[in-house]
């Protein structure tokens, strides 16, 4: 039994009650503590989850717009205390939380997100002791009189120094072996010699063995915490493994659906994975930052190039749709086997010195004058039966915006400098209008036409909370099939030109150096 005593906001004085595992709460009317979206905008629709869990109660912010906070910080899965308070959106409501003694209390600490500290203090708890520390200060007295008992001062005072000399070269190296004990230990064996030259060989062989014993205590200790560590960083790595199970399936899932509804559920579900997964990336570099770092660039060769062309623009993603992926592989592989592929590369090396200086003019990344590729293969004097003309393939109209003439004696959409011109002015607009991390909603709009994907994104604003970034992203209505089928094959198209040209040379398109 779970009770949530409301502290502030419109259910303030009241308290919540239930014995399922799973309490919801939100403004949505399919929430089991339901907040009035008027007095509390602080909360989103679906917000966060109370959930007990292998006998421990968690709060989880279920990709909530203004976050979920315990002690004013924000969290993603937090493992709750008897009495803790959570704060539903900065500024929102505070409600405290209670459960039966029984509940909440042992049970394996199962945390999609954990940190390395969080894993250390529950090893801890369950051992009832902390590892000792060889430079701590208890650890060190001890060691200190050990000494003292059983050699001369300069001896013991030799041997505390040798101690702290390796924990220190620990510290430097990150917790990890610094590879200076045995030189630290050689050094200090020569000083013994030293003072001890003028005793008896007995005497000699004694403070030998006792500095040697206080090797081995550095080494045992370094052993114990580098063995816990690995122990934890595969912990780690299990963890994201999973999760990234889950988000392969959830959107294996989201393909195959086609009911807005459960779309949108299957898309809450997986905002969620993916920010559990990236906190979990994140505690793992703490920890490991190589690992963390081949984590994060897992994959194979189309994953490696999407992420690189999706950064130049700030529009990185965890994961990308495995339909668009099998789509970019499509149109990889047509554009390699084709008879004309040569043809066409040297005919966009005729342009490119020309497009890109009219690209670079603007800023523009020249990712997005692939587009010329998807629409004529570079081809000025292309010509389609709706009207389009030249390389970019303008309308009339649009062509007209931008100060191009086309009438009954001049058409200078066929003038590839001048078009070019043209359409890289008319991209930065778009940019300019969705944003510089959405290029590739920019891209779908040249294929469908801003109109149309305006009318998608006004649509869209109809919806609760609409009108935010995350909804007029891309991969959201990529996701959610807001967008005309044509237009989905498109942007995988461009991309898959840009790839394609990246290889010109292991494809033997032009000389190599």
């Amino acid at each position: 039994m779970i009770r949530i005593t409301h502290l502030s906001g419109s259910l303030q004085g009241k308290t919540s009650t239930s014995a399922k595992p799973t309490l919801r709460v939100g403004r949505a009317s399919d929430c089991d503590v339901r907040f009035d979206k008027q007095r509390d905008p602080k909360v989103s629709n679906h917000h966060a989850e109370f959930l007990l869990e292998d006998g421990c109660w968690f709060v989880v912010d279920t990709a909530s717009t203004n976050g979920t906070l315990v002690e004013g910080r924000r969290v993603a899965k937090h493992r709750l205390r008897q009495g803790e308070e959570v704060q539903l959106g900065a500024g929102g409501p505070l409600v405290k939380v209670e459960f039966d003694a029984k509940e909440g209390m042992g049970g394996a600490m199962k945390t999609e997100a954990a940190s390395i500290s969080a894993i250390q203090r529950a090893e801890a708890a369950r051992r009832g002791s902390s590892p000792p520390r060889i430079d701590a200060t208890s650890e060190m007295n001890r060691i200190s009189s050990d000494l003292k008992s059983s050699a001369d001062t300069a001896t013991a005072r030799l041997a505390e120094l040798a101690a702290k000399k390796v924990a220190e070269e620990r510290a430097k190296a990150g917790g990890m072996p610094s590879g200076k004990t045995m030189m630290i230990m050689a050094g200090t064996l020569k000083e013994v010699q030293r003072f001890t030259r003028t005793k008896t060989a007995r005497r000699w062989v004694k403070v030998v063995a006792v500095v040697a014993a206080v090797a081995a205590m550095v080494v045992a200790a370094m052993a114990v915490v580098i063995a816990r560590q690995k122990r934890q960083i595969e912990e780690l790595v299990t963890q994201k493994e999973r999760l990234d199970r889950d988000i392969e399936a959830v959107q294996q899932q989201m393909n195959e659906e086609s009911d807005p509804e459960r779309l949108a559920a299957l898309e809450e579900r997986l905002n969620t994975l993916t920010g559990n997964a990236r906190n979990t990336l994140a505690a793992l570099g703490k920890s490991d930052k190589g690992k963390a770092a081949a984590l994060a660039e897992s994959g194979d060769e189309i994953d490696r190039q999407i992420r690189d062309i999706l950064r130049k623009f700030d529009a990185d993603t965890y994961a990308v749709p495995p339909i668009f992926k099998e789509r970019l592989k499509f149109h990889i592989d047509e554009l390699t086997k084709a008879p004309n592929l040569k043809f066409v590369y040297r005919r966009k090396q005729r342009y490119w010195g020309m497009i890109s200086r009219e690209f670079n003019a603007l800023g523009l990344p020249e990712e997005m004058a692939y587009v010329a590729w998807a629409e004529t293969q570079f081809d000025p004097k292309a010509k389609s039966s709706a009207g389009a003309a030249g390389m970019w393939q303008m309308m009339p109209t649009t062509a007209h915006n931008y100060g191009l003439r086309v009438d009954a004696k001049v058409d200078e959409r066929y003038d590839a400098d001048r078009e070019t011109r043209a359409a890289a002015r008319h991209l930065a607009n778009l940019l300019a209008e969705y944003g510089s991390d959405s290029f590739m909603l920019a891209m779908a709009s040249y294929n469908r036409g801003e109109t149309g994907v305006r009318r998608v994104l006004h649509q869209i604003a109809q919806e609760p909370g609409g009108f935010r970034k995350e909804k007029r992203d891309f991969w959201h209505l990529y996701r959610m099939k807001k967008l005309p089928e044509e237009t989905r094959e498109y942007v995988p198209k461009v991309l898959a030109a840009a790839i394609v040209s990246r290889q010109a040379k292991k494809l033997g398109l032009e000389e190599a150096d």
